[in-house]
């Protein structure tokens, strides 16, 4: 497997500077530190499995991409960045509904969080019928 010469951290100051957000609003967006993001910025560390996410929702753009295993930007499954504030917000309700931790609901997958979502969005649309 060839090695990409492209890092995380290249990546990372490419979406900063497409997205036009500053990177304290990133770091509130994703509920991180303007230090973690300074970190993620300068190479110093990496970010965990749930900021990878976090971002890629955030920018448009798949966790490959932003990891530089792939140069394909986008992928059709991630959700435009208007889409995704909904998660951010959702996912802290999540945790508070189902009263996960942090390192509980980080352990699930993409997957398995917005099949929380449908579950869930089923259940409202049953309510209102009346079920």
């Amino acid at each position: 497997m060839k090695s990409s010469s492209i890092t995380f951290t290249d990546r990372f100051e490419e979406e900063v500077k497409r997205s036009g957000m500053s990177k304290a609003a990133i770091a509130e967006k994703i509920g991180v530190s303007k230090s973690t993001i300074s970190r993620y910025a300068d190479g110093t560390m990496g970010p965990n499995a749930s900021s990878i996410a976090k971002l890629s929702l955030l920018f448009g753009c798949s966790s490959d991409y932003l990891l530089g295993l792939t140069s394909e930007r986008n992928n059709s499954s991630v959700p435009s960045i208007g889409e995704s504030n909904i998660y951010y917000e959702a996912d802290e309700n999540i945790k508070k509904l189902l009263k996960l931790t942090e390192e509980e609901l980080e352990s699930l997958s993409r997957k398995q969080i917005e099949e929380i979502y449908a579950f869930i969005e089923f259940q409202i649309e049953r309510s209102k019928k009346g079920d």
